[in-house]
């Protein structure tokens, strides 16, 4: 049961309602692939250096959130590590790679990002009402003086602006302002895996009246699929509608593949 609408949930039903429906209704869950727990890797090292940052004041060594990114790296995929099947004769190559690619680009956060962040909180959770049958909820990972920080890590570089395409800045920007009374900054930095080397963007936003206006219509409509219990597929042109990137591809009926036995 969807008792809260999260940032994640709201963005992967704006991608495609079926897998939001195997993944959140029918608890179908498909083990991480290698980018996001390349990604959960680097986000475990930020937690661990600045929880203790709030209390020193200075951060850990490289080498302790190496250690801690590895840690987050390897405990994602203790259930399993999602390949597509051109993959799956590589996996081990494949999965030292992607450690490889996380200590690189924890390296990148200490040298770049860490020594800029003084953090007033850290991973804090929220659950608040904005006035609609479901309430926010979420996890903030980093939050100074009139700022929102996040981390992503990514296999090439963003374009210029992509932050007004993302849900997250905005939602967790409401969150922030309906506690503090502050609305912030919004800061994405990115960790980007290039094969000449690592890189740090950084992409800026604070929302406006319209951006909320555009994030309350996606709520409700979001509210809307679940009363109804509509889900709509992704558009088979998109780059996620893929085996390399879905793990329900190859059970998605509207691929024309059978769902598991269980459904039927």
């Amino acid at each position: 049961m969807i008792e809260a609408i999260h940032q994640s949930s709201l963005n992967l039903a704006s991608r495609c309602g079926e897998q939001f429906r195997r993944r959140y209704i029918m608890d179908e869950i498909i083990p991480p692939g290698i980018a996001a727990g390349r990604g959960t890797g680097v986000h475990k090292a930020n937690e661990v250096n600045l929880k203790q940052k709030i209390r020193t004041g200075i951060d850990l060594p490289v080498s302790d959130m190496k250690d801690a990114a590895r840690d987050g790296y390897v405990n994602a995929f203790k259930n399993g590590v999602y390949l597509c099947r051109d993959d799956r004769p590589a996996k081990n190559k494949l999965l030292n790679d992607g450690l490889n690619e996380t200590l690189t680009l924890t390296g990148l956060y200490h040298d770049e990002v860490a020594p800029e962040i003084k953090p007033v909180e850290v991973e804090r959770q929220f659950f608040i009402d904005i006035g609609l049958s479901m309430p926010l909820a979420g996890i903030i990972d980093i939050e100074q003086d009139e700022k929102v920080d996040d981390l992503k890590t990514a296999g090439k570089s963003w374009s210029p602006n992509q932050i007004e395409k993302e849900i997250q800045p905005i939602f967790y920007s409401l969150a922030h302002e309906k506690e503090t009374g502050i609305r912030p900054v919004f800061n994405y930095h990115i960790l980007v895996n290039l094969k000449t080397g690592a890189k740090r963007q950084v992409q800026s936003i604070k929302a406006t009246n319209n951006h909320y206006s555009a994030l309350f219509e996606k709520l409700k409509m979001f509210i809307r699929m679940i009363e109804t219990g509509t889900y709509l597929p992704a558009n088979p042109t998109s780059w996620w509608c893929d085996e390399k990137w879905c793990g329900y591809y190859l059970s998605c009926p509207y691929m024309g593949n059978s769902l598991p036995k269980k459904e039927i």
